[in-house]
């Protein structure tokens, strides 16, 4: 069976690589999205599953639009039996999904929970206990076509979003090869699913990595450090400078000090803070414009002693 698979960041190259290593499969085309402007010289920089077809001598194209005539018509030619979709960051147009018999798309959630362009982060910012690695078809509602199969795993408390990516994007290799082999025996079904159970998982933005000791508990702070890590990254301000929060751990302390105010300052657990609820210990910070630290160190070089106030 020929396909043709759409995917762009490095969570894509697991499920690539879970077509090429199931025997009936033959891949025609990697179809990936166009070089970006990154870094602070904005040097255009191709995809990362761009720069790995290019290292395994893969056939591979960058579509600036998939809208355009053009690509429908060289989709058709290669005579497609199945579209595989993993984190390629567009959504596919209706006409072009009618061209193969299957489409697969690798969704990093246990849909229907989750819709969305961050499955990953969320589960996390949620204080979720699993999540795993939903294979549906392509509809023309977000992630709403009907499931396939899917695996859960549990989630690891301490796991980080860039963690997770990793740990989901390993997993979905074969969560989908067991998919291309139903589909190779003729035993492809589907399952539709519960609208009244699906959730959301929304774009995520600088704005939502702000944190304040004085309105949010410790465990809401470290599950949105952990959540938006490494991007788009969790942040607080102090005396004006934008602080990014790295890292984070809950030590066993409780304390009367008011929100904000600092509780001990040591190695092991870090710049302790009081939140609205719990103490929280910054391990790792970076003040804006140099380069990561940890707590204890950006907090001596501050001179921030017990009982100041962030």
């Amino acid at each position: 069976m020929k396909i043709v698979f759409f995917g762009s960041d490095a969570f894509s190259i697991k499920a690539l690589e879970a077509c090429l290593h199931t025997s009936g499969m033959e891949l025609s085309l990697v179809v990936t999205t166009p070089a970006k402007k990154k870094g602070r010289g904005l040097k255009l920089e191709p995809s990362e599953v761009y720069d790995y077809c290019r290292t395994k001598g893969l056939p591979v194209t960058e579509y600036p639009t998939l809208r355009d005539p053009k690509v429908a018509q060289e989709l058709i030619t290669l005579r497609p039996d199945l579209f595989v979709v993993a984190s390629y960051g567009k959504l596919i147009p209706t006409n072009l999904l009618d061209i193969p018999k299957y489409r697969l798309n690798v969704h990093p959630s246990l849909l229907p929970k989750y819709r969305g362009s961050a499955p990953i982060h969320w589960p996390i910012l949620n204080g979720d206990k699993e999540t795993g690695v939903s294979i549906l078809d392509i509809a023309e509602k977000l992630d709403s076509g009907d499931i396939y199969y899917q695996e859960q795993i549990a989630l690891d408390l301490r796991a980080n979003a860039a963690t997770l990516t990793s740990e989901l994007a390993r997993f979905s290799y074969g969560v989908l090869k067991k998919v291309l082999v139903q589909v190779l025996n003729g035993q492809l079904r589907g399952t539709p699913q519960i609208e009244s159970e699906a959730t959301l998982a929304p774009q995520l933005s600088k704005k939502d990595g702000e944190l304040s000791f004085l309105t949010m508990t410790a465990e809401a702070i470290d599950r949105k450090v952990r959540g938006l890590q490494p991007w788009p990254g969790a942040y607080c301000f102090l005396k004006g400078e934008r602080l990014a929060i790295l890292e984070t751990q809950l030590p066993e302390l409780d304390t009367k000090e008011k929100p904000g105010t600092i509780v001990s300052l040591c190695r092991e657990k870090g710049l302790v803070v009081a939140t609205v609820k719990g103490c929280l210990g910054i391990l790792r910070v970076k003040p804006e414009g140099k380069k990561e630290m940890s707590a204890t160190d950006f907090a001596n070089g501050r001179r921030l002693q017990p009982g100041f106030i962030l």
